[in-house]
């Protein structure tokens, strides 16, 4: 089978790296490239190259431009695979009156709804134009069903899985706390600065934060970092592709995000054998179970988060037993080799439904 993966773009993000380990893991039996609709020269083009996936850049150069190139990519291929909502009508349009056009599958990689005029021409448009429309979280496809109930038929969960992350053995003095993902204000890092903040004094010297990624919202959060008062440690890594060093500085991850689909950083993190302390948003509560592989809190409490963090601190018994916890979840359910074999199966029913 011949399946060409579009994103709306190569920079770093959950979508776009789960998209280039699920092509690594489904090009030893299909023939798997990618297309990013944005210029060459992003940072995750070359870590996609290394596995020897193809990757083809249509930035808009004029709507007619590209739209002839999009079309002459996916007349070459059986599936179009698209993970963006940006790329999403484009797709429509280029693939319609193709000769033997390829089936359309799109994965919803966030919990949130388009409501507006043109979303929902675009989703009548799809009724008739996209094979399936996959959702990482089972919440997620509720929340879309809800408003567009008559699709039912042509939707379908299936849960994001990542590659094995093997972190090194480093010695490290205290508890550490990584955060991964942009510096977007949806992802509300500033929540766990504040949480730190409230610790105890005397326990504060004991936490270091670690923050992986860039984006505009950073110059605040290292501000808010900086606080005269603030007796722990907080380093900015910027950004960072290799998964190894990333969940290798820290002993926990902290998602502090306002809205999540399927967090591809707490599925690392369980491969990782480590505890994760998320949000109760979107899919978090499908990936972590409070009081066994981490906790939960409403999102933005930093009191709560403040107070679980704490209970790490003085349990390191817990904290060993909760990412135990973490990796057999992660063993039972989210490798990338289950995702893909779910994939194939949507491909298949897509080319004999759709």
């Amino acid at each position: 089978m011949r399946i060409l993966h579009i994103v709306s773009s190569l920079n770093v993000g959950g979508a776009e790296r789960f998209v280039i380990d699920l092509a690594s893991e489904q090009a030893s039996d299909h023939s798997v490239s990618i297309l990013s609709m944005s210029g060459s020269g992003e940072p995750l083009e070359q870590e996609a190259r290394a596995y020897h996936i193809p990757v083809h850049c249509v930035p808009n150069q004029g709507a007619l431009s590209q739209l002839r190139q999009l079309r002459a990519h996916c007349k070459t291929v059986d599936i179009v695979h698209v993970h963006s909502s940006f790329a999403l009508p484009r797709i429509l349009l280029a693939t319609r009156f193709l000769q033997n056009a390829p089936k359309v599958v799109y994965t919803r990689h966030n919990e949130r709804v388009h409501n507006s005029i043109k979303w929902r021409l675009v989703y009548w448009l799809s009724r008739r134009w996209v094979a399936k429309f996959v959702f990482v979280a089972e919440k997620a496809r509720a929340n879309f069903l809800q408003q567009y109930s008559n699709m039912a038929s042509r939707c379908e969960t299936v849960l994001n899985g990542v590659l094995p992350v093997q972190r090194e053995a480093r010695e490290k003095a205290g508890l550490h706390l990584g955060h991964v993902g942009r510096f977007v204000p949806l992802k509300s890092q500033h929540v766990l600065v504040n949480a730190a903040a409230l610790l105890p004094i005397d326990i504060q010297p004991k936490v270091t934060l670690h923050f992986f990624g860039t984006g505009p919202e950073q110059d605040k959060v290292r501000a808010l970092a900086n606080d005269p008062a603030a007796r722990f440690s907080t380093i900015f890594h910027g950004h960072e592709s290799d998964r190894v060093n990333i969940y290798s500085q820290f002993d926990v991850l902290i998602v502090t995000s306002e809205t999540e689909g399927l967090s591809l950083a707490i599925l690392e993190a369980m491969a990782a054998k480590m505890p994760v302390i998320a949000s109760e948003v979107g899919g978090n509560p499908e990936l972590v179970s409070s009081g066994n592989n981490g906790y939960l809190y409403p999102y933005a409490d930093a009191e709560k988060l403040a107070e679980q963090i704490k209970r790490l601190i003085n349990d390191p018994a817990l904290l060993e037993s909760m990412g135990k916890a973490s990796y057999a979840r992660y063993i039972d359910a989210f490798s990338m080799q289950t995702c893909a074999q779910q994939y194939a199966r949507v491909y298949q029913q897509a080319c004999t439904n759709g």
